[in-house]
């Protein structure tokens, strides 16, 4: 029964990031406060604020002033939905890639137990918000990736104890050096910022969700799927140049959630 509650609650979970993608960037309070519509301001109901299911039966529009509704709304409830979806996919295509076959709800019989399905999914959730908001306006708020280290240190303590503890809390902190002592060298002797200090906070908590031995390998794939990213992005832009401005934290957070899903099912 535990690996449904994250199906259940994950609309849930879309619709208030929603709300973090839509309003952190402009520097407003996500935490009090009322859901109003951006045009009119008048508070919504329940009715408006069914996930998936209002935009869709109000059509993209206000009920109260008839103005568009963002589709940013209803994308991040949709990826929101995606999230549990593409971890128990993940497991699957591990066993089936081991030789485990098996049909059906038999596929729950390989995989981890619910409490790290749960977690899983956490984690799925605050980066995906964490990539929306860096996309939009360069910044990885504390208010988000400190939050999510606490949290990998809590799942380590709750999955081995003490010592795990100790051990994603070494990954917390090799993470952040790398991260931080790398720019702060570049600062120091190209005299520019290249990489801010939310991708070291970013990748220290990649440290907590998955221990020491990790954090490497998630630098390595952050540091490829970054390149990829920035080549793909000069050849739709037509310019190449060596100060070309991508972010960082959606290719730091891709390779943070397949590592850590490696380390779910190993």
């Amino acid at each position: 029964a535990g690996y449904v509650i994250p199906f259940l609650v994950a609309p849930v979970i879309g619709s208030f990031l929603g709300v973090l993608v839509r309003r952190i960037p402009r520097g407003e309070a996500f935490v009090t406060g009322r859901s109003r519509c951006e045009s009119c301001h008048t508070t919504l109901g329940l009715p408006d604020l069914v996930p998936v299911l209002s935009w869709l039966a109000l059509k993209g529009r206000c009920r109260h002033c008839g103005a568009a509704i963002a589709t940013q709304h209803l994308l991040v409830e949709l990826a929101a939905c995606l999230v549990p979806v593409l971890t128990t996919g993940a497991y699957v295509v591990w066993n089936r890639l081991h030789g485990f076959g098996f049909h059906g709800f038999a596929a729950f019989a390989m995989m981890p137990d619910s409490v790290t399905f749960l977690f899983d999914c956490l984690l799925g959730w605050a980066l995906m918000a964490l990539c929306w908001i860096d996309v939009l306006c360069f910044r990885l708020p504390d208010v988000l990736t400190l939050p999510l280290l606490l949290t990998g240190l809590l799942d380590g303590f709750v999955a081995g104890g003490s010592d795990e503890l100790w051990y994603r809390a070494l990954g917390a902190v090799a993470g952040w050096v790398i991260l931080a002592g790398t720019a702060w060298i570049y600062r120091h002797f190209r005299k520019r910022a290249e990489l801010g200090a939310g991708d070291a906070k970013l990748l220290a908590a990649a440290g907590a969700w998955t221990g020491l031995e990790s954090v490497p390998t998630i630098l390595v794939l952050a540091s490829c799927a970054g390149l990829l990213l920035a080549l793909l992005t000069a050849v739709r832009r037509k310019r190449f140049s060596l100060t070309l401005a991508i972010p960082f934290g959606p290719p730091l957070a891709l390779a943070t959630w397949l590592v850590r899903l490696l380390v779910s099912m190993t």
